[in-house]
């Protein structure tokens, strides 16, 4: 059965902790796919993933399709679709049930702070459960 992780964080800090779940997925030798909310963000979690830590290294590429290379242990992709041979997603939006069952673990993203994205994320929990799914909850 899935993991699924519900994980909240502060607007300011989403991205820099997008990066904290990549890198610490990389260390337990997890592949990872982030989706992220548009072409915009997908670019600064790339540029991040580089420069987000002194001394960091999280090797990961970008995404856009069928055609695209996958062979990065992290991928970024705004497109929400699985990218062949990962394990893991990391989502700040809503995915697809029948997607969420093809990866071992999911962990979605949810902004406190942002009345809007907070709403979003607490209906995604409530599909998700009457799915059938194990859900856990972690605080900041």
């Amino acid at each position: 059965m899935t993991e699924v992780i519900f994980v909240e964080v502060t607007a300011s800090r989403m991205e820099m902790r997008t990066c904290e779940i990549a890198e610490h997925s990389y260390a337990q030798g997890d592949r990872l796919q982030i989706i992220a909310i548009d072409e915009e963000q997908a670019a600064r979690l790339d540029d991040l993933l580089w420069t987000y830590k002194p001394g960091s290294f999280v090797p990961h590429g970008l995404w856009k399709g069928m055609d695209s290379e996958s062979d990065q242990p992290v991928i970024i992709t705004t497109r929400k679709e699985r990218v062949p041979g990962i394990t893991s997603l990391l989502t700040m939006d809503y995915c697809p049930v029948k997607m969420v069952q093809q990866f071992s673990k999911i962990i979605h993203v949810v902004v406190v702070d942002n009345q809007e994205r907070l709403e979003a994320s607490r209906r995604y929990w409530t599909l998700l459960k009457d799915a059938g799914f194990t859900l856990r909850h972690q605080r900041r």
